[in-house]
């Protein structure tokens, strides 16, 4: 397995869970500094980027992308794959396939958490999941057409509607039978809505491309609310090859939480270097 840390470089509250903060260069000097192996960038905008700039940029540094993010397009912009008005979910849509322009020319995928959205006062499962269905056949439609890929992720009850457990959110990504597209697990959402984070790795490790280690509010791991090590061992047993990373608040600073996250995250996961 291989080790990357949530880098941002929007200047946001203290409290979003992005270790690195700074121009992307600053964090993919720290990063490769530190020992990481990749840096997961958080892009609201993909056009405000030339792609093959930052990969030069990224490529000094020996530093891989583990993952491209949208969720900030939700964040600050209101952008939803199931949003009730057609034209805004087109919309959304088609910011997500620059996104996955964007993570081809990185060599990496898009990561899709929070842009699905939130149920509507009165709304149902069934038509909520029609709208992120509809929304989600266009993107891997795309992704086939120039070879990228796509990966979904769990969220807990607390900040999502229904992909909330390992088990509901793999059979949402199953029913695609597609190659392109995978599955985010995160401890910090596995602590509220996955009874048995070991069953939960099981049921997924097939489709599994990002690891995201994060303790209870966010914060780096401390051993007092999930069991790291267990879930660690089992990702070794299961030769896990793809990508942990580090997503945390940065306090005391960035750059003391990304340390101490590589740190944790070489001991426990015992990265081989």
């Amino acid at each position: 397995m291989r080790f990357s840390v949530c880098a941002c470089d929007q200047d946001l509250h203290w409290r979003f869970p992005f270790p690195l903060r700074g121009s992307y260069e600053h964090c993919a000097r720290l990063a490769a500094k530190i020992g990481y192996d990749a840096i997961e960038l958080q892009i609201q905008d993909p056009l405000k980027y030339d792609g093959n700039k930052l990969k030069t940029c990224l490529d000094a540094y020996h530093m891989q992308v583990s993952s491209v993010t949208t969720g900030l397009a939700f964040t600050f912009e209101g952008m939803s794959m199931t949003d009730d008005d057609a034209d805004a979910r087109e919309k959304t849509v088609t910011r997500l396939k620059r996104q996955l322009d964007l993570a081809k020319v990185l060599d990496t995928k898009i990561l899709l958490g929070i842009i699905r959205g939130r149920m509507k006062l009165g709304e149902t499962k069934e038509d909520f999941e029609a709208k992120l269905t509809d929304s989600m056949w266009c993107l891997l439609e795309y992704a086939k057409e120039i070879g990228s890929g796509i990966i979904f992720e769990h969220i807990n009850r607390n900040d999502g509607d229904i992909y909330n457990s390992t088990e509901r959110t793999m059979q949402f990504i199953e029913k695609f039978q597609s190659p392109y597209l995978f599955y985010n697990i995160d401890t910090y959402h596995m602590i509220t809505d996955d009874p048995s984070p070991t069953e939960a790795l099981k049921r997924s490790w097939k489709k599994l491309e990002l690891f995201h280690v994060s303790d209870e509010d966010r914060m780096l791991p401390d051993d007092k609310h999930f069991d790291f090590v267990e879930v660690a061992d089992l990702l070794q047993r299961l030769n896990y090859q793809r990508w942990v990373t580090l997503e945390c608040k940065p306090l005391p600073t960035s750059e003391v939480a990304a340390r101490q996250g590589f740190d944790y995250l070489k001991r426990v996961f015992k990265k081989q270097v």
